[in-house]
């Protein structure tokens, strides 16, 4: 795993931890209370996770390239914490009637920073002119369906969609070559 990796889980766990936190406290807070606590605290983390994405793939283009690259604006849009909002109060429910619903809460504090995260650093590759592709890195312990999706260190087209799951760890690495082979997503993509 590399250091971004690592990092990001640490933030994904604290995103986790502070939801677990707060959900043993719904019953004095309230349910309207816990929802946009929860809401705010991911959106939090979601915010940093976004922000390590970018600054981390800045760093390995700089590295890469060996002159310094910006970090990109990235932007996290109003409409993000509306559905964290909802999702927060979705949970509630859900978590009421499960045997562990401090699993059920944390794994929604856990997934988004590492979707957010995932989905930051893709639009990172995709747009940058330094970057022809990418393979799959995966995280300490992948399952089975991300050693499959790494297709034994396949190099994707940077427009190709990187696959995850909902808490999946796994991060694209750039690929900083030419002559890198299309696949039928992406030569659609560049005729229609």
């Amino acid at each position: 795993m590399t250091p971004y990796q690592e990092r990001l889980l640490e933030l994904a766990i604290e995103s986790e931890s502070a939801a677990i936190s707060l959900w043993w406290r719904i019953d004095e807070i309230g349910d309207d209370v816990f929802s946009a606590h929860l809401a705010a605290v991911v959106a939090m983390h979601n915010a940093q996770a976004a922000s390590l994405a970018a600054t981390a793939f800045a760093a390995q283009a700089t590295v890469a390239v060996g002159s310094a690259i910006p970090v990109a604006v990235t932007d996290l849009r109003d409409r993000d914490i509306n559905r964290l909002a909802k999702a927060a109060t979705t949970v509630i429910e859900v978590a009421r009637e499960s045997p562990v619903p401090e699993n059920i809460i944390g794994r929604l504090a856990r997934a988004e920073p590492l979707k957010i995260a995932s989905d930051t650093y893709q639009e990172q590759v995709a747009s940058s002119e330094l970057v022809e592709g990418w393979t799959r890195g995966m995280d300490a312990d992948p399952c089975q369906l991300c050693q499959w999706w790494s297709r034994e260190g396949r190099v994707w087209p940077k427009a190709h969609p990187f696959q995850r799951h909902t808490g999946c760890a796994c991060v694209p690495i750039p690929v900083w070559r030419k002559e890198i082979q299309s696949t039928m997503y992406t030569r659609q993509r560049r005729t229609a």
